[in-house]
């Protein structure tokens, strides 16, 4: 922790998220630079980009129903011409820098000085997690950058209820909701935790009407957009998924259908009617598990250490800490919902929860920094530093490559010949072949298998070796097929490109 230790501490909150901005620009910089490849999603994002430059909203909403992300992007394409990969890395890049702004800025409403929030900084650069989502190209960096400046806004609001926090509450909430519409039930909700700040119902509900403000009007216009744009209430369709989360009868017939298989096929003749209880239970511990393992393990370690520490007591601002804890609880809530909904969870939807419980977290590991700097305890600024260094350099450091997939798509786009046809399962091959304008005909299958390849002259497969191999894709053996080109990583990942025999 050197630096910690050369530092007076004399500069300004303005300063500190300056030089945040900076450093989260580059470490997003850095990881599009050595990831040699795009994400899945961003496959589905760029083409919807595609889409809305040929053919609008009425295009993209064939691809996927909520194009806002994909909008931006092609606004930057035209302004500056760049490549369209390029465009989204940029915006992911500003995208990323918002979001570490917001999360210092509510740092500074939960700390009581600028060498904690400079401290704060430091650990919210090196979170594992965060940088592990620096590299993808998708719409969540947008709904948690936003998302994370309406939390500030309205513990803005908390602090001073003035219409401005107001309006800019309800404006963040708004953007997030167009990136990610989760968002919605967080405008609805988190502004009922005015009820406990007064004793007066009638400040209570004159503050909630004020938060709740832009609402109506922008619903109204919202609708009236929606009706005057062809393909807009299409395009935004995703919205009408919200529904589903309130069509309780159909959810609950779902998990008594899934209860029942687990009641027939997993449990013995003795106990028939515990299949619910294992299902829901299941459901539950597998999300607390992954948002457990998000939050990493060493930082768990360092505030369970700080917490047991006798240098010092926590310092933070009560109403604050409870506002934060209302909004983990109704996050937790709404992934309650999807897990019992999708029946899976992907990290990334998690992020805000995490963010919260991080948030939660940060007074207690700051002020045990800041203390062991003060007190020169040279053995936990070390572990500090340790700990600080260790997420970006486990995230940027690429054990194994993955562009041998880039690398054998572009080939084959370049050299497989016209008027052939070629036909591969892997979205990534499909997207590189169509964005270097390849001469054969590439056609994507990512239902059936094994592969149906009767009409066509080529395939192409990606095999990993962990799994099985072309059997898992084709329907006869390898020893059948003209290997015209191959490309492979040294851990023996590889990409088939197959001529197909008659």
């Amino acid at each position: 922790m050197p630096l910690i230790h050369s530092l007076k501490f004399n500069h300004s909150l303005k300063e500190i998220r300056i030089l945040t901005a900076i450093i989260s620009a580059l470490f997003s910089i850095i990881a599009f630079s050595v990831d040699d490849l795009i994400n899945s999603d961003g496959v589905l994002y760029m083409n919807m980009v595609r889409a809305f430059l040929d053919g609008g909203l009425t295009e993209t909403a064939q691809l996927f129903n909520w194009p806002f992300f994909s909008i931006l992007v092609s606004g930057i394409h035209l302004i500056t011409g760049l490549p369209l990969e390029t465009c989204g890395e940029i915006l992911n890049t500003l995208m990323f820098v918002l979001f570490t702004d917001a999360v210092l800025l509510i740092c500074s409403k939960i700390l009581p000085n600028n060498r904690q929030i400079f401290i704060a900084a430091l650990f919210i650069l090196g979170f594992t997690l965060f940088n592990d989502y620096r590299a993808y190209l998708f719409r969540d960096l947008g709904y948690w950058a936003f998302m994370a400046y309406g939390i500030y806004h309205f513990i803005n609001f908390l602090e001073t209820p003035k219409w401005l926090y107001a309006i800019l509450w309800q404006l963040a909430m708004l953007a997030a909701f167009l990136f990610r519409i989760e968002a919605i039930v967080l405008m609805l909700l988190l502004p009922f935790f005015l009820l406990s700040q007064s004793r007066e119902l009638k400040t209570s509900f004159k503050q909630i009407g004020m938060v709740f403000s832009l609402l109506a009007g922008l619903g109204i216009l919202a609708i009236a957009i929606s009706l005057g744009i062809q393909g807009f209430a299409t395009a935004f369709g995703k919205v009408s998924e919200i529904f589903i989360y309130l069509d309780i009868p159909t959810l609950m017939q779902n998990f008594q259908d899934k209860s029942e298989i687990i009641n027939r096929e997993v449990l013995s003749k003795f106990d028939k009617g515990s299949g619910g209880l294992i299902l829901s239970s299941g459901l539950v511990i597998m999300m607390i598990k992954d948002l457990i393992l998000s939050l990493s393990g060493v930082y768990i370690f360092f505030y369970a250490y700080a917490y047991l520490s006798r240098t010092g007591t926590e310092n933070v601002l009560n109403p604050y800490r409870a506002f934060l804890i209302y909004f983990v609880t109704i996050y937790f809530i709404i992934l309650l919902a999807l897990v019992f909904t999708h029946y899976f969870l992907s990290t990334r939807y998690g992020i805000m929860l995490i963010t919260g419980l991080f948030l939660l977290m940060l007074p207690r590991m700051c002020q045990f920094v800041e203390n062991a700097w003060l007190q020169r305890r040279k053995g936990i600024l070390f572990f500090t530093f340790l700990i600080l260094v260790a997420g970006p350099v486990d995230t940027f450091t690429v054990s194994v490559s993955k562009g041998y997939i880039k690398d054998a798509a572009i080939w084959a786009a370049e050299n497989l010949p016209e008027n052939s046809k070629t036909l591969t399962s892997d979205v990534i091959i499909d997207y590189y072949m169509r964005e270097n304008n390849s001469k054969t005909r590439v056609n994507l299958d990512i239902q059936n298998r094994p592969l149906n390849i009767s009409s066509y002259d080529y395939v192409i497969v990606t095999i990993k070796t962990n799994r099985d191999g072309v059997e898992k894709y084709l329907d006869r053996p390898l020893s059948e097929f003209e290997i015209v080109h191959s490309n492979a990583n040294r851990r023996g990942d590889k990409v088939l490109v197959l001529e197909i025999s008659e």
